[in-house]
């Protein structure tokens, strides 16, 4: 049976992509705000610790759609850094939206770059999905050397990070680590316990329960939520917006 094409009006599009920037461009600021604020003694440090998690999951789906509509090339210079400080030496907009393209192209396999991610138990990829800003890094390198654009950004990247810390260590590692914890668990979910099923790869439902979706679509919005609910038709159909999943056909079996 020949796969199924959707219409061109589902499929993302300029005003989506203007949409996106919008969007991760507010959380960012929003970031950016509350750590500020926390450095200047304004707000109290504890409140990036529920800040943080709730802004980078937002951010990170959001970004996650721009990327699947927009080049590097296409996109502010703000969103080609990617600068939130999740580690002072770490890949841009660039580099994680090729890896993102491979994952797609090759995943589950042996050739898809999140692999590491994906194999092995709860355990073992919730480790992995902890370290993915440095190990996305070391593979980038290795497998693709150090390109000038890489190494310029890389380099303003290191230098925010130095700034902002040596500004207020004890706010500025209450921010990291309260990123980082988020960084984590969004890529822990994001590919183990959507690819990885007792041990089987693949692509699979969400294990949560309406009331939990219901919940973090509060938090996080609907649209942004569809992304991890409807994943196995994301795949299927990687070009739909993501608010268009749920009117495809259901998965193949």
């Amino acid at each position: 049976m020949a796969a199924l094409i959707p219409p061109a009006s589902l499929l993302r599009n300029e005003i989506d992509a203007r949409r996106y920037t919008q969007s991760t461009l507010a959380c960012v600021c929003v970031l950016y705000a509350a750590l500020g604020l926390s450095l200047a003694n304004v707000l109290p440090p504890w409140i990036l610790l529920p800040v943080v998690p709730l802004v980078y999951l937002r951010l990170a789906l959001g970004l996650h759609e721009l990327m699947h509509v927009c080049p590097a090339e296409a996109v502010p210079r703000v969103h080609r850094l990617t600068m939130i400080f999740e580690s002072p030496v770490c890949l841009g907009y660039r580099e994680h939206r090729a890896i993102h393209f491979a994952h797609h192209r090759f995943a589950s396999t042996d050739r898809d770059p999140e692999l590491y991610q994906i194999v092995g138990g709860p355990w073992r990829a919730f480790v992995n999905a902890m370290v993915v800003p440095e190990r996305s890094l070391a593979r980038w390198v290795s497998e693709h050397g150090v390109s000038r654009t890489l190494a310029q950004e890389a380099g303003i990247r290191l230098v925010g990070f130095v700034t902002v810390l040596a500004i207020n260590p004890v706010v500025f590692l209450i921010y990291w680590l309260a990123l980082r914890v988020s960084v984590g668990c969004a890529s822990f979910v994001f590919h183990h316990v959507l690819h990885s099923h007792d041990g089987e790869l693949g692509t699979f439902p969400l294990p949560v329960s309406a009331r939990v979706v219901r919940a973090a679509g509060l938090i996080v919005g609907r649209e942004p939520l569809l992304i991890l609910t409807e994943h196995e038709r994301h795949h299927q159909w990687p070009s739909l917006r993501a608010s268009c999943l749920p009117l495809m056909p259901g998965p193949r079996a």
